[in-house]
């Protein structure tokens, strides 16, 4: 065998290896490029959950301080009703008890 086959071989060699290492690395930087993206569209669908229920919390919220102001917008018309009231101005106001109290006397 000449030198120069035995250079040329020794080129055919080399590429031989380089091609398996290029595709070796090449499945395993799609393989990892794989798990990345799975694990990355997995924290956005738990951050896209978080969201919805704090936004249902907050929906939640809302309607309760809503509740909130209508009772008490019906206790102030309520109140303002008894101050307007006869009794009240003479000064016997008509208040209801309730019946847990009526019975401690």
């Amino acid at each position: 065998m000449s030198d120069t086959e035995a250079g040329l071989k020794k080129l055919e060699d080399e590429l031989v290896r380089a091609r398996r290492f290029g595709s070796r690395a090449t499945k395993e930087l799609h393989a990892r490029v794989v798990k990345d993206l799975r694990a990355a569209e997995g924290r956005a669908r738990r951050a896209e959950q978080r969201a919805a229920e704090a936004m249902k919390r907050a929906t939640q919220a809302e309607q309760k301080a809503t509740r909130a102001a209508k009772r008490a917008q019906r206790a102030e018309r309520e109140l303002a009703a008894v101050k307007d009231s006869t009794s009240w101005k003479v000064g016997h106001a008509v208040v209801s008890v309730p019946a847990r109290i009526k019975r401690k006397r």
